[in-house]
């Protein structure tokens, strides 16, 4: 069955099935099995009863039935209806219409007829008595058959629910467990595409099945892996571009040396501003070159970094640049020793281009903090600033290569938005994550998360 119609399908036939075999065992069981329903008995116990007080009736005389009916009663009283010779009932009742014909077809020669009277089974006698006069009675022996079927489903209804209820629920849990496991592996899936595993597939994990999910789950393995190619060459297009620009890029900054030991009056601030393009042409280049090729980095983490002396080394290299600006660094140091796995100065790079921008976006005056923590085996690295801070639905796109805020990263002060997008890459790398938020009273706050090393790794 590689349709999913023919699976819901035959899935809904044995559940009605079951269902239908359910309510034919209680039928049985309540017709034949069940002591407790006495009233099916009524009808033959009164047959018996009626048969019996005719017989004596027929040496007494009518009387004596109709004293017999009088002390029944009421239920049986509208089951037996007798009228005399005349056509008089005994108790001085109406006769119903439908009873009509039958009395009428009893006499001597048809001494007992059965038939259906208001669609319920009636059995009718004619009576002869000595005195030589006759009785007709008709006794109304059982209920309509849609009364029948109305009693048990009252008597009924709730077993008849309770195995429905649990054969369908069977059949639906199955059903609905069959159909959300694939559904759920391709949620899973599109989550960590999402987050950047471009290499993650999913019909591997569905080989066992043959339907439209699966074939669903190729296509969207097919989409991926055009996905990770597509992006792939886009970097290497970029990577291409960029080894391209430091050729000319190196010519110019050779002939601005050139042109700067050169006795050129009037030109030293058309070569200054020549100079600073051509440094901020190569800071772009350098940071476009440091963006990994795939997805993620696969190479090993071969070396290990002591956090707090880390932070400290690196605001002592900044500090000529928070002189500049009147900053004040404080840092919380952990009281314990924070051994965290890294690879070459990738990590170390990362850290001081977080600080770096914390200098940069704080005020003249202003300050920057740094605390360092440690909770569940992770190092946690919290970076506040005293500017301005980043509006709320912009704090994960500035992790996004070349995004740049409206308000504040202007060319002038932000760079090119490729460092908070290369320190993310490394500190996922690192097994780790980073997070932004707008903290109170306060600028932007960059929280890094980082696994710790035990002695023993």
């Amino acid at each position: 069955m590689r349709s999913l119609f023919w699976k819901m399908f035959f899935g809904a036939w044995i559940t009605a099935v079951v269902m239908v075999m359910a309510a034919i065992y209680i039928t049985h069981f309540g017709e034949f099995g069940d002591p407790r329903h006495e009233e099916r008995w009524e009808g033959p116990a009164l047959f018996r009863e009626v048969v019996r007080n005719l017989r004596i009736a027929r040496r007494h005389g009518p009387e004596h039935f109709q004293h017999w009916l009088e002390r029944q009663p009421k239920k049986v009283r509208r089951q037996v209806f007798v009228i005399d010779q005349h056509g008089r009932e005994l108790l001085g009742r109406r006769l119903p219409q439908s009873m009509a014909p039958l009395f009428a077809s009893l006499n001597y020669r048809n001494r007992e007829a059965h038939v259906m009277a208001d669609n319920k089974p009636t059995v009718g006698f004619f009576l002869p008595l000595r005195s030589g006069d006759s009785l007709r009675v008709a006794l109304i022996a059982g209920q309509s058959k849609e009364r029948l079927l109305l009693r048990f489903l009252w008597r009924n209804f709730w077993p008849i629910l309770l195995l429905s209820m649990l054969a369908s629920g069977a059949a639906c849990y199955w059903l609905a467990r069959y159909l959300s496991r694939p559904l759920d592996q391709l949620r899973a899936a599109t989550r960590r595409v999402a987050a950047g595993e471009l290499d993650y597939r999913v019909a591997p994990g569905l080989h066992s099945r043959s339907d439209e999910l699966t074939d669903l789950a190729r296509d969207f393995d097919s989409m991926t892996a055009q996905l990770q190619e597509s992006m792939a060459e886009q970097r290497r297009l970029i990577k291409d571009v960029s080894h391209e620009l430091r050729s000319p890029l190196a010519r110019l900054q050779v002939a601005l040396g050139i042109a700067r030991q050169k006795d050129v009056r009037g030109l030293d601030t058309e070569l200054d501003k020549i100079g600073k393009a051509a440094d901020y042409l190569e800071d772009i280049i350098a940071d476009v070159l440091s963006l990994p090729v795939a997805g993620k980095d696969q190479r090993p983490l071969d070396d290990v970094v002591e956090i707090n002396s880390l932070i400290g080394a690196l605001v002592e290299e900044l500090r000529s640049e928070t002189q500049e600006k009147d900053l004040r660094v404080a840092i919380s140091h952990s009281d314990t020793e924070l051994l965290v796995a890294t690879r070459g100065s990738s990590l170390t790079a990362a850290l001081e281009n977080i600080l770096r921008n914390a200098i940069k976006y704080s005020p003249v005056g202003g300050s920057v903090s740094v605390a360092i923590s440690a909770a569940e085996a992770q190092c946690h690295i919290r970076v506040i600033d005293s500017g301005s801070g980043v509006a709320d639905e912009e704090l994960e796109a500035i992790f996004r290569p070349f995004y740049r805020t409206d308000s504040a990263r202007t060319r002038e002060s932000g760079g090119f938005g490729l460092g908070l997008a290369i320190a993310q890459r490394t500190i996922l790398h690192h097994g780790g994550g980073i997070t932004a938020s707008n903290a109170p009273a306060a600028g932007l706050c960059v929280e890094i998360r980082l696994p710790l090393l035990e002695l023993a790794d």
